[in-house]
């Protein structure tokens, strides 16, 4: 179970690799950067590891490509009967056009990314001209509250709720609320848990976005999600992941 951190104790916004690099300093793993805040070495009764979070060894190579793939993370989450955005991979301007016209308001983001790096809003067709299809995937814009459950190898470690504001734009100020293991909600959790056994993925990050009655849709896959915001939260409990995810790679 990770370990949840005093609010006064809680540590500056470090990144996800300065996170683990301090991490394993702690657990006496003698970490030496081969390429400054990305990948480390440490070392294990094992031998020498390589610790590159954007590419975890904790998951397998095809299934972290798979969620990397917006439109095929979609595919198999229908396959599976779970809850859905509806979703469109248009191939030219007419179908895009179509598919804003059934929902009045979309979301078009790439379909290999991360981040919120060039997701658009769009409520006008002439907003689809300068899209490059079919590499942009067309979800129907559904507005509500924004939660991360975070699973590490079959167990969710923590849970936060993700405040953007209005806008999508990469520059949008977050808040990240973090919350107490009783306020979990255990379906989203079963669930989160579900996805993360299809996925065959040992650390993820999965996104729902709930609507105002509660229910929900999911939002989101993610193989490599960031630490910081875990370990330093805009409030609530901030929790440590750095290490019980060190721990895991160890282990395996």
């Amino acid at each position: 179970m990770a370990t949840l951190l005093s609010q006064s104790k809680q540590p500056k916004k470090l990144g996800t690799a300065e996170l683990l690099f301090t991490s394993a300093q702690e657990l006496g793993l003698n970490p030496t950067w081969l390429d400054y805040r990305k990948i480390f070495t440490i070392q294990t009764p094992t031998g020498e590891k390589y610790i590159d979070h954007a590419c975890s060894m904790l998951n397998p190579v095809a299934s972290a490509m798979q969620v990397q793939d917006k439109y095929l993370t979609r595919v198999i989450l229908d396959r599976h009967g779970l809850p859905n955005i509806p979703y469109a991979l248009p191939k030219n301007l007419g179908q895009a056009e179509a598919f804003l016209a059934e929902h009045g308001e979309i979301i078009v983001k790439p379909k290999s990314g991360s981040g919120s790096y060039n997701i658009r809003r769009i409520s006008n067709k002439t907003e689809l001209i300068d899209i490059v299809y079919p590499k942009f995937i067309f979800e129907k814009y559904i507005p509500g509250r924004e939660m991360r459950y975070l699973v590490l190898d079959g167990k969710v470690i923590a849970v936060h709720q993700s405040n953007y504001g209005e806008s999508v734009a990469i520059d949008r100020e977050l808040q990240r609320i973090s919350y107490e293991p009783n306020e979990w909600n255990t379906e989203k959790c079963a669930m989160a848990l579900k996805i993360a056994e299809i996925f065959n993925l040992h650390l993820t990050a999965v996104d729902f976005m709930v609507l105002p009655d509660e229910s929900y849709v999911i939002l989101e896959v993610n193989s490599s999600p960031g630490f910081k915001w875990f370990h330093s939260p805009s409030s609530g409990p901030a929790v440590n992941v750095a290490t019980p995810f060190l721990k895991a790679i160890i282990a395996k």
